[in-house]
């Protein structure tokens, strides 16, 4: 079988294998490597639509996301390497082995349905791996902007910023049947345990079971953003008694021009660019242009085949 593979050179630190060692390997574990050099997403469209067999990613989140939205309605089955900082993907998978063992492991690999998440909006509609929502993160990656690339030291600017100001966005929230409106400082809806930095807003959420785990902190429940960051921390934000915890199949919120987040990207695209421009200085608060109205977070069951390495510790439902 063909084996086409996707190397993001600049995922983590760099000091994982090299492509050619990824390609060797492939060969060895009796598939027919191709390796074609992408600098941009807009390259992997061409690559993939001409793909045939198995695509093998071999990056951090942003290039699993970047490969499996583009898979979606496709027989191609995917395998990750994961060489990234975070790599929730993988984390929520059971996926702990080196590339090149998970390479050897695809001899006798494991298929998996991963599920999708589907947001609709007056942009357009979006795709996401882990997690989709508005509140908090989104605001942490507001302040943060993204687009200036990664920063440790930027990302605790813009966590302080965010922990002091502690913003608040109106919302009629639906969970499946259940009615919420209200002011809110955090709602997501989780596909994975983890998004972001490794943040668990929902350790009970797995991306084969069918649900999303919605976690809605209101603010008039507050206990603190500084507890909630601790809970975070120590992995119990969604036990805390004032934060609603459910698994739907199906989310809508009113949305009046506030950041939201698709993965660890902005949404209206361009937020932070045009939002900015807008605002006296701080976090933009709301997106100038947009009119208001009502985004729908679904679930896409099973809608990409992953296969994974037989040792794979997966803990929920599998395909």
């Amino acid at each position: 079988m063909q084996a086409t593979l996707i190397f993001n050179e600049g995922a983590g630190f760099n000091t994982g294998p090299s492509a050619e060692d990824l390609l060797e390997a492939l060969g060895q574990a009796g598939f027919d490597p191709i390796y074609k050099a992408t600098e941009t997403e807009a390259d992997l469209d061409p690559i993939l639509e001409e793909a045939e067999g198995l695509i093998v990613s071999a990056g951090g989140d942003g290039t699993v996301r970047a490969i499996m939205t583009r898979l979606i309605g496709r027989d191609n089955p995917l395998a990750i390497l994961p060489l990234g900082t975070a790599n929730n993907i993988a984390a929520a998978l059971g996926i702990t082995r080196s590339p090149l063992d998970i390479i050897a492991g695809l001899k006798s690999p494991r298929p998996f349905g991963f599920d999708l998440g589907q947001i609709c909006t007056p942009w357009g509609t979006d795709y996401f791996l882990e997690g989709a929502g508005f509140g908090f993160f989104a605001d942490v990656l507001t302040t943060y902007d993204p687009e200036q690339g990664k920063s440790v030291w930027r990302g605790l600017q813009a966590l302080t910023n965010t922990l002091r100001d502690g913003y608040v966005h109106e919302s009629h929230l639906k969970l499946d049947d259940l009615e919420m409106p209200g002011n809110y400082i955090l709602v997501e809806a989780l596909n994975t345990p983890a998004i972001g930095p490794r943040l668990k807003f929902a350790p009970d959420a797995h991306p084969g079971d069918g649900w999303l785990d919605v976690i809605c902190i209101k603010d008039s429940d507050r206990e603190g953003l500084l507890q909630y960051a601790a809970s975070l921390l120590t992995q119990d934000l969604d036990k805390l008694q004032t934060v609603t915890a459910r698994k739907v199949k199906e989310m809508t919120f009113t949305w009046d021009g506030f950041p939201v987040h698709v993965d660890a990207e902005l949404r209206p695209p361009d937020f932070w660019k045009t939002a900015s421009q807008e605002s006296a200085g701080g976090l933009p608060s709301r997106w100038p242009e947009m009119e208001s109205g009502t985004l729908t977070v679904k679930l896409m069951p099973q809608a990409v085949t992953l296969w994974l390495p037989p040792d794979a510790e997966i803990t929920a439902n599998e395909s």
